[in-house]
């Protein structure tokens, strides 16, 4: 993000190339001239949005008919008699689905079978595919060149990519290509078992072409794809790259298993914008379904893992760590993250690890971001630590009321590594620093531990740069901050503090309410009103001070006789409508029932 550093407020642009942003853009009421064609590499430029937009920004119902690849290849359908080939062939009626091989190692090119492959990617990218079709690439070998297979196939009967043989997995070298690995304008493809190397822009880049169309059902899964070319400028490039082009498009149904983005001086790891924005005269369209799972994301310039016009998504059980690469002087026009989503609703982050997120600002290098115009968000069972900046935050802007978001279960050690940062915190937020601000209606914190050891003193719990609006309710329950510097919390009455436990080691505590610093516990209780049934004492955590890559096993648990068992609250207790308490903690022990919670992410 880019903010100013006067205000200490951020505005937010987004820079992608034009064809990947008309539908936004025209939102928005911009004109771009020309699209880019599909098939060219982009020219990026620097794209203002008017509506503000984050600068980059279970398990998706499985496969009707997975298929993780032959054991043993299957036989070819027998080929019926055709003429000769041309560079760009009609598709021809069959009565059933085929199998394609490829080997880039044989000496000559054929048919197309296992016993006779083609030996290029040109013959893959002059074929259409259809629903049910299987390409198979010879594990052991190197295929260089764009692989931009045609075709689409269905939900049911989706187009496979996969590795045959034994050995490494097969590698596909895009060179300076626009992608290594590009479908443009298809749908109901699935891409396994491959490395993918280079691409100028992209690695794996999947775009929408036609205006008011739905695409569907994509699967990338155990794929190694590193060493796309581009050095960011904005949010223009990523190793996978999934975008819609057109207003009125969609990307639903897709699951990303497995897949390793890492080692690229491009923007992003792994980019999804699924949608289009809401417009004064047509409401938004989010793409449907989507998840990222059991991934990983590192050493790229920006962003690890974003998930952006979305609903009903999914991050969980991925680890990405040391993005936000970019240089500063003059960085990479953006912002820096671990895993975040933005104009995400009804959207869940869980079971990550994010670790030591840099930045070229002062701003950014959070681990897991509730970004803008967000509704009903969880952010639940992470592991953040050793990172520039916050563990967990939560922004809105734009004149967007921001909805239902919930922190917890959550561990968070070490987090706010940046010397003379502006404004630190393991748990972050803001909705000012926009040229139109925007509100936050419910934000609910509750059961996680912090280990706060920042580099610049600083409150582990900040909100006092946003502002509140509605009537859900806002607060900050069941939590643990043992903390190595003064500062605890730095909050305001629009959030209600309770059954806290909060301990500084060998530094006198400071508590600031409504821009009131208290530095005795009883006086800030009394004046406030807040944390009426918490406690200033040492939790007694086994190993407080952990913030080693590896989620902890023991390590932030509760020693026996920790004045935290028993000590938590129910916090949906006197809510009305929708709240729980969730289905287990940080560990995944369950939780009790009704009553006996613990204070802090273990149960």
């Amino acid at each position: 993000m880019v903010r100013d550093n006067d205000s200490r407020h951020w505005e937010v642009k987004k820079e992608i190339p034009e064809k990947m942003l008309a539908a936004a853009v025209r939102a928005a009421g911009m004109v771009i001239p020309e699209s880019i064609h599909p098939k060219r590499p982009p020219q990026p430029k620097s794209l203002g949005y008017i509506a503000l937009m984050f600068l980059i920004c279970l398990t998706a119902g499985g496969r009707d008919q997975s298929y993780s690849g032959p054991s043993s290849a299957p036989p070819a359908y027998p080929e019926a008699p055709r003429l000769p080939r041309t560079p760009r062939r009609p598709t021809r009626p069959r009565a059933a689905a085929r199998s394609y091989y490829v080997d880039c190692s044989a000496a000559s090119n054929g048919a197309a079978t296992e016993s006779s492959p083609w030996n290029t990617l040109a013959m893959v990218s002059a074929t259409t595919f259809e629903p049910g079709d299987r390409i198979f690439f010879h594990r052991g070998t190197t295929c260089s060149g764009i692989l931009e297979p045609l075709g689409s196939g269905t939900t049911r009967s989706p187009i496979v990519i996969d590795a045959y043989g034994t050995g490494p997995q097969p590698i596909i070298d895009g060179g300076m290509n626009t992608a290594a690995v590009q479908l443009i304008g298809q749908q109901g493809w699935e891409i396994n078992n491959l490395e993918i190397v280079g691409g100028n822009y992209y690695g794996v880049n999947i775009a929408g072409t036609a205006p008011n169309t739905a695409y569907t059902h994509f699967r990338l899964t155990n794929l190694n794809i590193h060493g796309a070319h581009h050095t960011a400028a904005g949010n223009d490039s990523g190793e996978v790259f999934i975008t819609i082009g057109n207003a009125g498009e969609t990307i639903n149904d897709i699951l990303i298993d497995g897949v390793t983005a890492h080692d690229s001086p491009v923007y992003n790891g792994i980019y999804i914008d699924a949608g289009v924005f809401a417009t004064s005269t047509s409401p938004a369209l989010l793409g449907n379904n989507i998840t990222i799972q059991n991934s990983s994301v590192y050493n790229v310039s920006a962003i690890g893992m974003t998930l952006f016009v979305v609903t009903n998504g999914l991050m969980q059980n991925n680890v990405v760590h040391n993005s936000g690469q970019c240089p500063p002087n003059p960085g990479c026009g953006g912002g820096t993250g671990g895993l975040m989503d933005l104009y995400c609703h009804t959207c869940i982050i869980q079971n990550n690890e994010s670790y030591d997120i840099q930045d070229y600002s002062l701003w950014d290098g959070g681990d897991y971001d509730i970004d803008v115009w967000n509704t009903n968000n969880t952010v639940q069972y992470n592991y953040g630590h050793d990172s520039i900046g916050y563990c967990v935050s939560v922004f809105s802007a734009d004149n967007v009321v921001s909805t239902d978001n919930i922190i917890r279960y959550n561990v968070c050690s070490n987090n706010g590594r940046l010397a003379n940062s502006p404004d630190p915190g393991e748990i972050f937020m803001n909705t000012n620093g926009a040229a139109i601000s925007g509100t936050l209606d419910g934000v609910q914190v509750y059961n996680n531990t912090f280990y706060w050891n920042p580099a610049t003193p600083g409150p582990a719990f900040n909100t006092v740069n946003a502002n509140f609006s509605g009537t859900n309710p806002n607060f900050f329950k069941n939590n643990i901050i043992y903390s190595t510097v003064p500062y605890l919390v730095q909050t305001t009455s629009d959030f209600v503090l309770d059954n806290n436990i909060y301990w500084t080691a060998g530094v006198a505590p400071d508590w600031n309410f409504n821009g009131v610093d208290y530095t005795r516990f009883a006086s800030y209780q009394s004046a406030s009103g807040q944390d009426a049934h918490s406690l200033y004492t040492d939790p007694m955590l086994n190993t407080p001070s952990y913030h080693s890559p590896g989620r902890p096993t023991s390590a932030l648990t509760l020693l026996p006789g920790s004045p935290a068992i028993g000590a938590g609250a129910d916090v949906c207790s006197g809510i009305a409508g929708a709240c729980s308490m969730g289905a287990q903690d940080f560990w995944g022990n369950p939780l009790p029932t009704g009553s006996g919670y613990n204070i802090g992410a273990w149960q």
